[in-house]
């Protein structure tokens, strides 16, 4: 009688769910932008989308119960990788204006290569989901990812202690989504240039002692 075949560890079940995750979002991207992102957003069914990603319907609605959680893995993924890139930048040992420097720079040019319209209806979705929804999507996660940025400089005697790290990030989060808002409807609008500035802006103020009285 042959052995038993070894059943998949947990980390392989979660690659395969990252993969399949992916599969459906690249997918879905590539539907809605071949048919204009708006009408292809409300015109494209989830049969599609499952037969364009080579699954099953239901495995689509297993992962996403709504198309606009396909949205909502996509800001996910963009605050993942703004963790991963503070992570490296740390590691790098550079001062925290050129860390912060480098990871607006690089959020800029992550976000500019998506289809404005998507992250239009993105920030829709933002704006309409409940308070707690809201507060654990992008936003959220870069507010985490800069404080640990931000809490590793004052630690290092880079950047005072008055005003705390997640009051800081929580700064800079609320104007990287007003720069990246803006971008969304404008035209000319160079959004790297803007966020570069912005948390320039940011960090000059964090040099200065406030009091509390």
């Amino acid at each position: 009688m042959p052995p038993a075949r070894p059943q998949p560890t947990a980390k392989l079940s979660q690659a395969r769910s990252r993969q399949t995750r992916k599969a459906i979002v690249n997918a879905a991207l590539r539907l809605w932008s071949e048919r204009g992102f708006d009408e292809g957003f409300e015109a494209t069914t989830v049969d599609e989308i499952a037969e364009r990603a080579g699954i099953s319907r239901a495995s689509v609605y297993y992962y996403f119960p709504k198309k606009e959680d396909i949205l909502r893995e996509l800001a996910w993924a963009t605050a993942e990788q703004i963790h991963e890139l503070s992570l490296r930048s740390l590691m790098s040992g550079q001062p925290v204006d050129r860390v912060i420097d480098e990871i607006m720079r690089q959020l800029g040019e992550m976000i500019a290569r998506s289809p404005k319209a998507a992250v239009r209806r993105m920030l829709q979705i933002r704006d309409q989901a409940p308070e707690s929804i809201a507060r654990d999507s992008a936003a959220g996660g870069m507010t985490r990812a800069f404080s640990v940025v931000i809490a590793h400089a004052q630690e290092a005697g880079e950047l005072p202690k008055t005003v705390g790290p997640i009051e800081l990030a929580e700064m800079l989060s609320s104007l990287v989504m007003g720069a990246i808002a803006q971008w969304s409807i404008l035209d000319d609008f160079d959004l790297v240039a803007s966020l570069r500035r912005r948390g320039a802006i940011v960090l000059a103020g964090a040099q200065v002692t406030v009091s509390d009285n």
